[in-house]
């Protein structure tokens, strides 16, 4: 596994669990983290959305997906950008942004480690 590829592989672990913690306790998962209430079905529901995106990140990180892990940069901080936005027009709390800073901070450290690798960001 590269460096790159060990990033993600480890991200896509924190989206996992993520998910579970959606999964198993919504409610009190939500409210930890000052999140706005939600039903816990819909909460379970984001939980099986990490379940499935996380999976494609420790496959895809485990398996060094190039293209993949590429555009992950990109993609991890277009959620970091959305959280920024939900949180700047009053849809959610700044709590989100935690969030926010988790995706943006790994897309920086999966950045790196395809710079260090000498492979080029398509």
């Amino acid at each position: 596994m590269t460096k790159s590829g060990a990033t993600l592989f480890y991200f896509g672990w924190y989206v996992i669990i993520m998910g579970i913690l959606f999964l198993s306790i919504p409610a009190s998962f939500v409210a930890a983290n000052q999140l706005p209430p939600i039903p816990d079905n819909w909460a379970r529901v984001i939980g099986l959305l990490s379940l499935v995106i996380g999976t494609y990140d420790i496959l895809c990180g485990r398996y060094d997906i190039r293209l993949f892990i590429q555009w992950s940069v990109y993609v991890r901080f277009g959620f970091a950008l959305g959280i920024l936005v939900l949180v700047l027009t009053s849809q959610m709390p700044s709590m989100a942004l935690i969030l926010g800073c988790i995706d943006a901070g790994a897309a920086v450290w999966t950045l790196w480690a395809i710079k260090t690798e000498g492979a080029a960001v398509d």
